[in-house]
């Protein structure tokens, strides 16, 4: 009885930490199972008022150079959340005459600029690289405290 209740406790803690797919692989072997670690890294942190996140992620031949540009990747969904402007001019001219009726003619032009943006005191809060087909798949996360 003893055996199987330890086969069975055993059995439970297995299954109960094979959940948290980025936690517990080292390989990604198939596109489901990116997806579903994608999805476990990326959706768990989640931008504050205090606090914006950036998840970037990235895969080459190098492992060194999967961080890096993951990591570039982060910093650039902070920067563009931090420093992106949209500028919208928009006008509208209305003609009339008696021959030909009324005239409209609208126009709109908007521009998205992002200014220049220093990212000095930001924090990995996770970094995680990942063997898939061949290649280094790196995922990190940086944190970027906003001044309130």
């Amino acid at each position: 009885m003893r055996i199987i209740l330890v086969f069975l406790f055993g059995l439970v803690l297995v299954g109960c930490s094979s959940n948290n797919l980025a936690k517990n692989k080292t390989t990604i072997s198939s596109n489901m199972e990116f997806l579903k670690i994608n999805e476990q890294v990326c959706k768990k942190y989640k931008s504050t008022d205090d606090k914006i996140y950036g998840c970037g992620t990235s895969t080459s031949k190098s492992f060194e150079l999967a961080k890096s540009k993951a990591l570039l990747n982060a910093k650039v969904i902070v920067s563009d959340s931090l420093s992106n402007s949209l500028i919208k001019n928009e006008s509208q001219t209305i003609k009339e005459d008696t021959k030909t009726g009324i005239t409209k003619t609208y126009d709109s032009s908007e521009v998205a600029q992002i200014f220049e943006t220093s990212l000095n005191q930001y924090k990995i809060v996770y970094d995680k690289t990942f063997v898939q087909g061949g290649k280094y798949r790196s995922y990190i996360v940086i944190e970027y405290k906003l001044d309130t």
